[in-house]
């Protein structure tokens, strides 16, 4: 096995330590449930003073997106009543009723066990970043950089590294999930420019893949 570009982003990977998605303690999320990575809803204030939501588990971090395109991160707590949930004190960044784009960063306690849905897949990838993404945080909370091998996916934790290998011609590439993505119909990975430019997708765009994971779930830092 070429282990060539694993050895390229062998900095990033070895600064991810384990991260979240496994059980709450007291109770309220099933082991092992999963978290909703992006979700629209209204916003409802509440007697509580921390976020409440029924899509995440237990200190779950989430990126709150107004209207206007203002975000805010809050650090949420599972309860089934709501979607979402804020203290009465946020009402200086948004209003009751308002609707809101969530997307999940982080899903559970940091010191949790990952838990990824799948091992092996098979499906189309696209790529991204050019002129749309380089210099934005991705949803991981790193900023975007197109010379890393990262990619998108809706499903596996963030920090999870994973093998790719173009169905087309067998070339691979190892990477890590940095962002949430893709969300056209069809497609199941974003790559970022340069995972697809070693797997000789740039000029083609969408290219069948089948995608392993060697390790789930650490913490993007």
């Amino acid at each position: 096995m070429d282990l060539g570009p694993l050895k390229v982003f062998l900095p990033l990977f070895v600064s991810l330590i384990f991260s979240s998605c496994t059980r709450n303690p007291g109770g309220l999320v099933p082991e092992r449930a999963e978290c909703v990575s992006y979700f629209k809803t209204e916003v409802e204030f509440c007697n509580s003073t921390r976020p409440l939501s029924n899509k995440i588990q237990d200190g779950s971090l989430l990126e709150v997106k107004t209207p206007d395109g203002k975000t805010f991160k809050v650090a949420a707590y599972y309860d089934p009543r709501w979607d979402l949930c804020l203290p009465p004190t946020y009402g200086r960044k948004v209003k009751e009723g308002q609707p809101v784009e969530v997307k999940t960063l982080r899903c559970g306690y940091a010191g949790n066990k990952p838990v990824c849905p799948w091992v092996v897949k098979v499906g189309l990838a696209s790529w991204y970043g050019i002129g749309d993404g380089s210099g934005r945080w991705t949803a991981s909370g790193r900023p975007f950089d197109p010379n890393y091998f990262g990619l998108a996916n809706r499903e596996l934790p963030f920090g999870t590294l994973v093998e790719i290998t173009n169905l087309e011609n067998g070339k691979k590439v190892y990477a890590v999930v940095l962002d949430r993505g893709p969300f056209v119909k069809g497609r199941d990975f974003d790559l970022y420019p340069r995972t697809m430019e070693a797997l000789g997708g740039i000029k083609k765009g969408v290219i069948p893949v089948k995608v392993r994971v060697i390790r789930c779930g650490w913490e993007v830092k």
